[in-house]
């Protein structure tokens, strides 16, 4: 058995010292590169990124707005009383949630934002009674708490009292017929909420990250 001298020992500690080193810097390398970078994460904060993702939001609305028969105010209409929220929507709570709305709105939607991994919600924002300070808010899209660096992008739409609800199973009552009593059968979440023609002033607002 041969005996390690005091240097032999030292320069033994000394190269085991350094192995784990190559090993702890070898493993962080390869967590790092492990690493997926997705749109939630800090590069979704690019202000670049953001300016092009907020520039897509905006041209979305303004592309479904200027439909000839399924523009804003049709979607903002297509309610089903009875279901207390959109037609063809899961629930109240999170609207088309998973799923798009339908037609024009859906399909872009789900080719400019969608099929590129991103997420995003829509809601409807609309004046309170007798055009109040407090805004409400309607769930048309919603699929989760939106990230850093999220964008938004907005619309203004006027509703008049003389207009009807759009989904298919409503008739054709005009919208100063409905009530905002959820409990009614001509439940309608916006109110009437300015005097003349004028029903309500509502916002469709799309966040996307």
């Amino acid at each position: 058995m041969v005996k390690m001298s005091g240097t032999d020992r030292g320069q033994a500690y000394s190269l085991e010292a350094i192995a784990g080193s190559v090993i702890v810097v070898t493993a962080l390398l390869f967590a790092l590169q492990s690493i997926i970078i997705t749109p939630t994460t800090s590069s979704g904060v690019d202000p670049d990124v953001r300016k092009d993702l907020r520039a897509q939001a905006s041209d979305t609305l303004v592309i479904v707005h200027s439909n000839e028969t399924t523009d804003l105010s049709y979607y903002t209409r297509n309610w089903v009383p009875e279901s207390r929220t959109f037609e063809g929507a899961q629930n109240p709570s999170v609207g088309y949630g998973t799923a798009v709305p339908p037609g024009i709105f859906g399909e872009i939607l789900n080719t400019t934002f969608s099929q590129r991994s991103r997420l995003y919600n829509v809601e409807v924002l609309y004046l309170g009674v007798n055009a109040t300070d407090d805004r409400g808010r309607v769930p048309m899209v919603y699929r989760g708490q939106p990230a850093e660096g999220a964008v938004t992008a907005s619309y203004t739409v006027t509703l008049y009292d003389n207009q009807t609800l759009t989904s298919g199973k409503t008739g054709t009552a005009e919208l100063w017929e409905y009530g905002t009593d959820p409990n009614s059968e001509a439940y309608y979440p916006i109110p009437n909420a300015v005097e003349g023609p004028v029903y309500n002033v509502v916002e469709v607002r799309l966040t996307v990250w």
